[in-house]
């Protein structure tokens, strides 16, 4: 199936008419192998066939053509004249044609050709005349179409016969066709003579994009999707062997020409075309494939002169070494210095030995760093070898693996360390500090290996400073039973680093940190969680926490202070709000004592400005590539939104910081968010997706006591509920011997109260329920004295129901919790609405604006159940934050969202989280919209002065 040559076939055909009127001529195909040359020489010979065919006036007309034909080939270059044998010794079967044809002149030709073929003939003018006058004789009766494939390859006197003849072609009727090789050693000149009597040189271009799509039908009987055959193309470059090649393979292969197997296409490489390259490239001087070994090394859009270099040529021998390649197609452009496609690639690697590969790619690293290219590209090369490196190389992998940090790419910048490693000396100081650098890399997607590295470390490193700071590249929030492998550790260092004299001056906050870590592995003991308070004492009423260390340690000590109520919400409040404040909201806050700072703040019920520090924090985490660093803020962001009340936000983010990262590497921190979440949401089966590593050793007291809560609850959802009140009492007795005891981290009394209360046995519930409402007053946070109040409520008589949720109501009007609030006022309304009609209405509809700004749709539809169609008209001036009212104020005015971001100081997410809110508040669908909404409400005035900055969504952090 002969595709776009009509052009080359209308040259052939006028050719051949020509001959026909006794005027030859010489047609040369040229092209790289694999083109289609032999193809369009077998159909210039179908042409004359079929002219020869036709209607004739006599036995010897001149318009029957006779078509002779000949392969040359390598093998048969020192048999003389071999080719011209092969296009004449079918002429001896002829007949009564041949006494005519070898008279004369042409009679030794007779001889020659009866005579034995094996036996040694010398070249002699003589028979070459003979052979010239017997063809000749045969023009004179019949029109000759000689075609001979590969050319180059033919023996030296059959090209000096054909030398002589195309010199006489233009008189008689002999049409020449042959096919050259572009790039072969033996198609240059002046190794073909008689090429230089062409009159026609036709040269087939590669199949476009709709030949392809006829070859496919043809071959594999399905009409191609445009995927695939653009794939097609792209792999063979149009290259019509390459591409029957390709799809006899994907018809071997069963695969069929669907858009779904485009990709499987370029991974092809079909044996038949892997050997053709193969016999290619090694005919070619050693000089192209060593070009070709340095191309494949450097890979795309490689440098000539290191092209050169590398391969070990001058630039006259590297230019022609490039354009015999050209020649051979196997490059892909004029414009670029890449091998053309995977398989030449492969034909490549396989002729290169791994001895010579490996040397290629340590010398194309020298190269590289000699002439300054990028850290990566170089330590492209070294990974590529299993040669051993040397201190320079080494260097050259760490400097790399600093840029795949700084550009996000923390996994690649492991590989290239790992690749170090394996060079360096097993008991070194060296190899100690690229363990401790391994493992800062691998803490933000795999902490539990990056723990192993610096514990291999440990040992090596010179100094209690150097093993200190090995230990900080740890992760704190990493799951529990890692981080406890290092207690040992950890003590250690601590006793080494209070020796006189084992750290400078300037290193004092590293002692601080120190202390930090080993204060949070020691939170399960009681007498730790008391020392807390008294180390915060130490440390001043008001300390500056301007320094890592010093803030790290706060961190530690204020969560310490809050599991075990060793200082009032207030109090514990104030001193992480000063630590936040000179914290920079960045992904690194993840690998020090910070996080803890946020569930601090969480249950002291202060969470303004978290988010917008938080979401920060995020977009660094994704700009750096960090899973685990992006696990833990949404984990954060998740523990800020449940004590928001937005319930359905804080689900959504603390499912994805547990998918974030793989089963094993899921942070304490990520689970306690998670278990809190489906505590609070009523959802136990959220637990089901923390691995039971987590799930089953609990060195965590606090996410211990989380899922025995859960699995209370389970017992409830089974209609057990004794041996849910069991699960809720050993949870609050296991925390109590840890000397945990702030009823908001893990409320097991409200739970087992609430349990008791509906099983009848109020005297049990009440009791559980005044030692949960003592620890909330002591405790002091608004939403857990407000929850404690409400259940209080619950479990006493009906008459002191309603001051007790007056009181809840009153208290929570302090909270962020908006949730908390709603509830308590829809109890507070159904409770009064019997007596106080204006009492209930008024907490109706403000437990309705509640529940819809924080998406608690069953508590919305209850109050408006109760309020009736009065709760349509809640003004939309109730329903926006003041937060939301400034954002929204400053975009219909024409602001971006980049704009608004930086004239409130905040990140650009928040921004479009709050535009986002105004939109579901506001019931429209963009700014344009938003604008009109805000007129009817009131809240708009097109010629009022740009609005104030907002304090309400103002970052924490800043500087």
């Amino acid at each position: 199936m002969l595709l776009e040559r009509q052009n080359e076939l209308k040259v052939a055909a006028e050719a051949l008419r020509l001959a026909v009127h006794g005027s030859g001529s010489l047609v040369v195909i040229g092209g790289p192998p694999g083109i289609g040359k032999s193809a369009l020489l077998t159909e210039i010979g179908e042409l004359a066939a079929r002219l020869a065919t036709g209607p004739a006036t006599g036995p010897t007309s001149p318009s029957r053509p006779l078509v002779m034909r000949a392969y040359a080939a390598p093998a048969e270059r020192d048999f003389p004249l071999g080719l011209t044998r092969q296009l004449l010794e079918p002429v001896l079967k002829s007949g009564s044609f041949v006494r005519r044809w070898c008279s004369g002149p042409a009679r030794p030709a007779l001889a020659f050709l009866q005579g034995d073929p094996e036996s040694p003939r010398q070249h002699t003018p003589t028979t070459l005349r003979a052979l010239l006058s017997m063809v000749e004789n045969m023009s004179r009766d019949r029109v000759l179409v000689l075609l001979i494939d590969d050319l180059h390859w033919a023996d030296e006197g059959s090209l000096d016969w054909l030398d002589q003849l195309v010199k006489q072609v233009t008189h008689r009727g002999i049409l020449v066709a042959v096919t050259v090789c572009e790039g072969e050693p033996a198609a240059e000149p002046p190794g073909i003579r008689p090429l230089a009597a062409a009159e026609h040189t036709l040269l087939p271009a590669p199949l476009g994009t709709a030949a392809v799509h006829d070859l496919i039908l043809d071959r594999l009987g399905t009409p191609a999707d445009a995927e695939f055959a653009a794939e097609c193309h792209d792999a063979t470059r149009g290259n019509p062997l390459h591409l029957v090649s390709l799809l006899q393979e994907c018809q071997t292969r069963g695969i069929t020409p669907v858009a779904a197997e485009a990709s499987t296409v370029s991974t092809l490489v079909p044996p038949p075309l892997r050997r053709r390259l193969l016999l290619c490239l090694r005919d070619q001087p050693p000089s192209v494939l060593a070009v070709a070994r340095a191309l494949t090394v450097l890979g795309d859009d490689a440098d000539p002169q290191v092209v050169g270099e590398l391969a070990g040529l001058d630039p006259v021998e590297r230019d022609d070494s490039l354009w015999r390649l050209r020649r051979l197609a196997l490059l892909a452009r004029q414009d670029t210095l890449r091998l053309a496609h995977r398989a030449v690639h492969e034909v490549v690697e396989e002729a290169t030995p791994p001895g010579e590969r490996n040397r290629l790619h340590l010398q194309a690293a020298a190269l590289m760093r000699y002439r300054g290219s990028t850290p990566e590209r170089v330590a492209g090369h070294l990974l590529a070898t299993t040669a051993p490196l040397d201190e320079d190389a080494v260097a050259a992998l760490r400097r790399a693996a600093h840029v795949a940090v700084q550009r996000g790419a923390p996994e690649t910048a492991a590989r290239y360390l790992r690749r170090a490693l394996r060079d360096v000396l097993p008991q070194s100081a060296a190899r100690a500090r690229l363990l401790v650098e391994l493992a800062t890399v691998e803490r933000s997607f795999a902490p539990s290996v990056a723990v192993r590295h610096v514990a291999q470390a440990f040992p090596l490193l010179p100094s209690p400073l150097a093993r200190a700071e090995a230990l900080m590249a740890l992760t704190p929030v990493t799951p529990g039973a890692t981080l406890l492998s290092l207690g040992d550790l950890l003590h250690q260092t601590a006793a080494e680093l209070t020796a006189p004299g084992a750290l400078p001056a300037d290193q004092r906050q590293l002692e601080l940190r120190v202390e930090a870590r080993l204060r949070y592995l020691c939170e399960n003991a009681p007498a730790a969680l008391t020392s807390a308070a008294v180390r915060l004492a130490e440390l001043g009423e008001r300390p500056e926490p301007t320094r890592g260390g010093q803030r790290e340690l706060l961190a530690a000590l204020l969560h310490a202070a809050m599991v075990s109520v060793g200082l009032p919400a207030a109090q514990v409040e104030a001193l992480a709000r000063r630590v936040l404040d000179h914290e920079p909201a960045s992904a690194a806050h993840v690998h020090t004592m910070m996080p803890l700072v946020v569930p601090v703040l969480v249950t002291a019920d202060s969470v303004a400005g978290l988010l917008p520090w938080l979401d920060t924090a995020l977009a660094d985490a994704v700009r750096r590539g960090g899973r685990l660093e992006e696990s833990v803020i949404l984990s954060e962001q998740a523990l800020v939104l449940l004590a928001q009340g937005r319930l359905t936000a804080a689900r959504e983010r603390a499912v994805k910081a547990c998918s974030a990262v793989g089963e094993d590497e899921v942070s304490t921190l990520s689970a306690i968010a998670l278990a809190m979440v489906a505590l609070r949401a009523r959802e136990p089966d959220l637990v089901g997706s923390l691995p039971d590593r987590i799930r089953g050793l609990h060195e965590n007291c606090e996410l211990a006591g989380l899922l025995t809560l859960i699995r209370g609850m389970n017992a409830e959802r089974r209609h057990e509920p004794g041996m849910a009140v069991e699960y809720f009492l050993d949870a609050g007795y296991a925390l109590e011997r840890a000397g945990w005891r702030n009823p908001m981290v893990a409320p097991t009394a409200y739970w087992a109260a609430r349990t008791l209360h509906r099983m009848g046995e109020t005297d049990r519930a009440e009791e559980l329920c005044a030692q949960h409402l003592e620890r909330a007053r002591a405790w002091g946070a608004p939403s857990g004295l407000g929850r404690a109040l409400a259940l209080q409520a619950s479990v006493s008589d009906k008459s002191s129901a309603p001051g007790l949720l007056r009181e809840a109501a009153q208290v929570l009007e302090e909270s962020a919790d908006l949730h908390a609030r709603a509830a308590v006022l829809l109890r507070l309304g159904e409770a009064v609405a019997p007596r106080h009609a204006a009492e209930a209405e008024t907490a109706l509809r403000t437990a309705y604006k509640l529940a819809v700004e924080c998406g608690a749709s069953g508590i919305a539809a209850r109050a408006q159940e109760m309020l009736g169609s009065a709760a349509v008209s809640v003004p939309a001036r109730a329903q926006l934050t003041s937060a939301e009212r400034l954002v929204a104020q400053m975009a219909v005015q024409g602001l971006t969202n980049q704009a608004i971001a930086d004239a409130l100081g905040v990140s650009r997410r928040a921004v479009e989280k709050h535009l986002t809110s105004c939109y579901r508040k506001m019931s429209t669908s963009g700014r344009s919209g938003l604008a009109t909404a805000l007129k009817d409400a009131g809240l708009f005035d097109p010629e009022a002065e740009p609005p104030p900055r907002a304090e309400a969504i103002r970052p924490q952090g800043a500087a």
